[in-house]
Parts: structure tokens; C-alpha cells; sequence
């Protein structure tokens, strides 16, 4: 069994996200709902361990998309005349690149590793119909 090994995950979500071992802590939560969700989109294990890096590092960032929507709606949070809250989120930069990034790591992975669940792997500039 050559599963993906979670410590990783976290280690590289660390990284991407530039946080301190104190600020990762704070998003275990996070890192762990990505992990879960990456689970339930693997349909085999790595074959090998450059599949298995691989597989962390999309799951990675999935942690760091999630992450970035995070930060990006408590950055921008602007209060209304009625009081309520509204987050701005869709135009971020870091989240469109977070985005990217998820979905080029989720398309290096081999044919046959991991369900689509909707994700378009391949292609995913920017498409306007009209």
C-alpha cells in the first residue's frame, strides 16, 4: 500500500502557503478537509512514489486553494448599509492562481489515479460562450 502520507501533505501546504509551524496549526482543519476529499477522489493507490509525490501535491493544493478563498473572504469582507457581510472573493488574484495551481496538479496525475468529480483537468484558461 503506497498511500499518500499526510504528513506530507501538510508539510507542503506549509510551504505554498508560506506559513510558520505556529500558523499551520491554525489550519489543520482545513488541510484535513482536503485530504478527506482528496480520498474520496482516488480510485486506486500510487503506483509508485512518484505518483504518490504527486498525489500530495495536488492534495496540497487543495488545502492552499481552500486556504487562499479563506483569506481572500476575511480580507475583503465589506460591511453593507443593513450591516450584513459580503465577501468578494471571485476576482482575487492569489485565488485564481491557487485555483490554476490546484488544477494543473490534479492534471499531472496519471490517467486512471483519480476520479474527475467535475474538475476539467486540461484546458482550464479562461472560456467565454457567447
Amino acid at each position: 500500500m503506497n498511500r499518500p502520507d499526510f504528513e506530507n501533505v501538510s508539510a507542503i501546504f506549509q510551504k505554498l502557503a508560506r506559513l510558520t509551524d505556529e500558523e499551520a496549526l491554525a489550519y489543520k482543519p482545513t488541510v484535513a478537509q482536503a485530504e478527506a476529499y482528496f480520498l474520496r477522489l482516488l480510485l486506486r493507490d500510487p503506483a509508485d512514489e512518484n505518483e504518490k509525490s504527486l498525489c500530495e501535491y495536488a492534495c496540497a493544493c487543495k488545502a492552499y486553494l481552500d486556504y487562499t478563498v479563506l483569506q481572500a473572504a476575511s480580507q475583503k469582507a465589506d460591511s453593507t448599509q443593513i450591516g450584513g457581510v459580503a465577501a468578494r472573493v471571485a476576482g482575487d488574484k492569489t485565488v485564481l492562481n491557487a485555483e490554476r495551481n490546484m488544477y494543473d496538479a490534479f492534471a499531472a496525475l496519471a490517467p486512471g489515479l483519480v476520479r474527475d468529480d467535475g474538475f476539467i483537468f486540461e484546458g482550464t484558461g479562461d472560456r467565454c460562450d457567447r
